[in-house]
């Protein structure tokens, strides 16, 4: 009987570039207040069918209403996977109170969070603090990889 614990995942970094899509007549103070922020799940794994999460809050500068939706650059890149290409099921939400409606009460697939599947409509003038939340899950019926798992999404602003 192999040793179940030795595959578990230790830690999981996902890391979100944040960009700005500008118009040229749109006021100048609308974007995040940095290029780059990493949510880290920190509670380690230690069996199977296991579900930790993670979370970070953004701040965004806004004059206005805004809308926001996640990309990737290459598809794939918003699930949880280790260097060895072993991966969690993963999950996202955004919250906040800037969000309004729009804001996410439940967990969104990896899939159905990534646009043109979902945005968020930011209201109000900022800034506004916005967290999003990555989870991910074990598989129910092996051991996931001992390791970091990383994802990585591009969230953009529109207004």
């Amino acid at each position: 009987m192999r040793n179940v614990q030795n595959r578990i995942p230790r830690r999981i970094l996902t890391g979100y570039l944040i960009g700005c899509v500008t118009c040229g007549w749109a006021l100048g103070a609308t974007g995040w207040a940095q290029p780059e922020y990493t949510a880290t799940i920190t509670t380690h794994f230690s069996g199977t069918s296991q579900t930790r999460s993670g979370s970070e809050v953004l701040v965004l500068n806004h004059d206005g209403a805004a809308t926001i939706q996640a990309f990737v650059t290459t598809a794939g890149d918003e699930v949880l996977t280790s260097s060895g290409s072993d991966t969690l099921t993963t999950s996202y939400k955004l919250t906040g109170a800037a969000l309004g409606g729009s804001a996410d009460g439940d967990w969104i697939s990896s899939a159905a969070f990534i646009a043109p599947e979902k945005s968020y409509s930011v209201e109000g003038t900022g800034p506004s603090e916005i967290t999003i939340w990555v989870r991910g899950i074990c598989a129910a019926d092996r051991s996931n990889n001992a390791g970091a798992y990383t994802g990585s999404v591009i969230l953009t602003v529109t207004w």
